[in-house]
C-alpha cells in the first residue's frame, strides 16, 4: 500500500529568495518577513534602507510590499525624505561645530537673542535659506526685526572680529587680507583649510574675502 501524506492547516511555498529573505527578517529580530516590512514602513523606511537591511534591490522591495499589501512611501517620496534626514544631521553637526548642543540651541541664539537675519544665518550654516527657514518654523522659532541693541551688540561684535583678524594678519607679517591670500593661496597654493587654520577664521568669511577678491 503506497504511503500517503495528508498535511491540515495552511502553509505557504516558498522559493530560495523568500526564505533567504524571511531569515534575513527573523535575524533582525521580527516574527517573519511580512511583520518586518509593516514595522519598517510604519518607521517610514526608505526603499534603499530596506534593501540595504534585508540584502536584496529597491525592485524586490517593492514587489513584497505590493505583495504583502503593506502601505509605503513611494520611491520619491522616500528619496525626499531621507534627503531631508541627511540635511539634518548636516545642520545638527555644523550646530556643533559652533558650540551648540543641538540645532534649535543654536537657532534660538541666533535667532531670539541676537535677531540674525535669514541670509546670515544661511551663510553660516552652509545651507539655503529657504532650508533654514523651514526649520525655523519646524521649531517655532520667528525671526524678529534687530532692535537698536541688537544691531548696536553685533556692530561691537563684528568690530571685536575685524580688529582680531588685523591683528593676526600683522602677527603674520600682513597689513591686510588682500596682501595674504595673494602670499598664501596665489603664490604658494595654500589650501581654504591650511589658511583657515592660520587666520583662526569663518570658512564663510574667507570665502567671502576671496570672492570679493575675485581669488578662485
Amino acid at each position: 500500500m503506497p504511503h500517503r501524506l495528508t498535511l491540515s492547516g495552511g502553509f505557504t511555498v516558498l522559493d530560495r529568495q523568500q526564505r533567504r529573505l524571511h531569515d534575513r527578517a527573523r535575524a533582525l529580530g521580527f516574527a517573519d518577513l511580512d511583520g518586518y516590512l509593516a514595522a519598517r514602513c510604519r518607521q517610514q523606511a526608505s526603499f534603499a534602507r530596506l534593501a540595504g537591511e534585508l540584502g536584496t534591490t529597491t525592485l524586490v522591495i517593492g514587489r513584497l510590499l505590493d505583495h504583502a499589501g503593506v502601505p509605503s512611501l513611494s520611491p520619491p517620496v522616500s528619496a525626499a525624505r531621507q534627503h531631508r534626514h541627511a540635511t539634518d544631521r548636516q545642520l545638527t553637526r555644523r550646530a556643533a561645530e559652533l558650540g551648540f548642543g543641538n540645532l534649535e540651541t543654536y537657532l534660538a541664539d541666533r535667532v531670539a537673542r541676537r535677531a540674525w537675519p535669514l541670509r546670515q544665518l544661511a551663510r553660516e550654516l552652509g545651507m539655503h535659506p529657504a532650508t533654514v527657514g523651514d526649520r525655523l518654523h519646524r521649531h517655532g522659532l520667528r525671526r524678529w526685526r534687530p532692535t537698536a541693541g541688537h544691531q548696536r551688540a553685533a556692530q561691537r561684535q563684528a568690530a571685536r572680529c575685524a580688529a582680531k583678524r588685523q591683528a593676526r594678519l600683522a602677527g603674520l607679517g600682513f597689513a591686510d587680507v588682500e596682501g595674504y591670500l595673494r602670499a598664501r593661496r596665489v603664490g604658494q597654493g595654500w589650501s581654504v583649510r591650511r589658511m583657515r587654520a592660520e587666520l583662526r577664521v569663518r570658512r564663510a568669511w574667507l570665502a567671502s574675502a576671496m570672492d570679493r577678491l575675485g581669488i578662485p
